[in-house]
């Protein structure tokens, strides 16, 4: 995190990586979020540190007293104790009902380090997740960053992996890859597991290392372990399409078909609705229209106000629950496409969501409009604990480490 930081990054890519609900016996295994890209804001030049900006207050929250100052890296000292983080490229996997793979960017020496692997340490029981079904009955289910975690069945510690790639390299009996521990995370191997999990910066990595000579485009693949593979092969066997899964409309679907380009309104919806499991989101920035301390047009009520939608809001963080109240035609030129979804513009009623900061959240009882929203600007959502990740038949399980795992760590024996 940096004030001063030099990369942007625009929306991730969000579709099922070909797991079809009701299809495939991998829907909901997998996250639908993914190719978040970061585009550099200026120049930079080899050695400069790369820094983002994690939003006001970031530093003083962890209790750090100062800002973070950019600075420039010796290369040939980046040379010496760096890792290369573009060994591997993502794509459609290769295994079946896999989803995304991860891919061998260049030809790869056996021996290679591939990628580094550095970890967060989690607890187990903080994969569990309660829900409440619509007759009031609960639910115990756990979490999807279960099956991204490293760990071991007579461990409460979980490992959570984020280096580039390795999130996608998958399962197979037959690995070109393996994993081994950095020299510096054997001092933590004696460290009680709840001091591990309450370290505030990432300490402990592993390697992935290639076992064999690897060819450009070939598919990087893990041996997930005998307790992995155990867990797959049974929920494969016993898994079950259901019918209402099978006619499940989500948002991603939606997103991307052209009979979805022209947005109903709420009265158009009275007769024609969308599926009940998803809704309309709109990319806003109230903190721009605040700020003006006034609105953009009169309004008649005092807790109503009006603002016109301004380019440069499109950012993850902007995402909030609208509701279309009015659809016009949007200015065109000759050389328009009318069938685009910028055919028109929209009047949209503008709502809260949770994790909002302060500075974005409408004042409560107020009523807020947006006008001249652009389509690209609305996306569909689904509503809480209705995406793929959330069915009750969802795979789960974390990636076995085998004898790799330190026999300290098992507190569950």
């Amino acid at each position: 995190n940096n004030n001063n930081n030099n990369n942007n990054n625009d929306l991730p890519s969000v579709d099922d990586g070909g797991l079809k609900r009701g299809k495939s016996p991998g829907a909901g295994a997998i996250t639908h979020h993914h190719n978040r890209t970061w585009n550099a804001a200026k120049d930079l030049e080899v050695g400069d540190e790369v820094f983002i900006a994690y939003g006001p207050g970031w530093f003083k929250e962890r209790g750090f007293q100062v800002d973070v100052s950019p600075r420039k890296w010796d290369v040939s000292y980046l040379r010496e104790v760096g890792y290369c983080l573009d060994n591997m490229i993502i794509g459609p996997s290769l295994i079946e009902d896999a989803g995304r793979g991860a891919f061998a960017s260049r030809d790869l020496e056996g021996g290679t380090v591939v990628a580094p692997v550095p970890l967060i340490p989690l607890s187990r029981s903080s994969m569990s997740m309660v829900k409440e079904r619509k007759d009031g009955s609960l639910v115990v289910s756990t979490q999807l960053l279960q099956n991204y975690c490293f760990g071991h069945s007579n461990s409460s510690l979980l490992l959570y992996p984020y280096s580039h790639g390795i999130n996608f390299v998958n399962h197979n009996s037959s690995p070109n890859v393996k994993l081994r521990w950095w020299e510096g995370s054997v001092a933590f191997f004696d460290k009680p597991i709840l001091e591990l999990q309450q370290l505030s910066t990432s300490q402990i990595m592993l390697e992935l290392v290639a076992t064999r000579p690897i060819e450009k485009g070939e598919e990087i693949v893990l041996d997930y372990g005998e307790d992995w593979a155990k867990a797959w092969n049974d929920h494969v066997e016993a898994w079950q399409p259901k019918e209402d899964d099978i006619r499940q409309l989500s948002s991603e679907t939606m997103n991307v078909d052209e009979k979805f380009l022209i947005i109903r309104t709420q009265q158009e919806q009275q007769s024609n609705p969308y599926p009940v499991d998803v809704f309309t989101s709109c990319f806003y920035q109230y903190s721009e229209f605040a700020k003006d301390g006034k609105p953009a047009a009169p309004s008649p009520h005092p807790l109503r106000s009006i603002a016109k939608w301004k380019h440069g809001m499109i950012a993850s963080r902007n995402l909030r629950p609208c509701i279309v109240v009015k659809r016009g035609e949007a200015a065109t030129t000759s050389n328009d496409d009318p069938k685009t979804d910028q055919s028109y513009q929209y009047t949209v009623h503008v709502l809260n969501r949770p994790t909002l900061n302060e500075a974005e959240r409408i004042p409560k009882g107020h009523v807020h409009f947006v006008t001249h929203v652009p389509r690209s600007a609305i996306v569909f959502s689904n509503k809480l604990y209705t995406s793929d990740q959330h069915l009750e038949n969802a795979f789960r399980s974390e990636i076995g480490l085998g004898d790799l795992f330190p026999p300290q760590w098992k507190d569950l024996l």
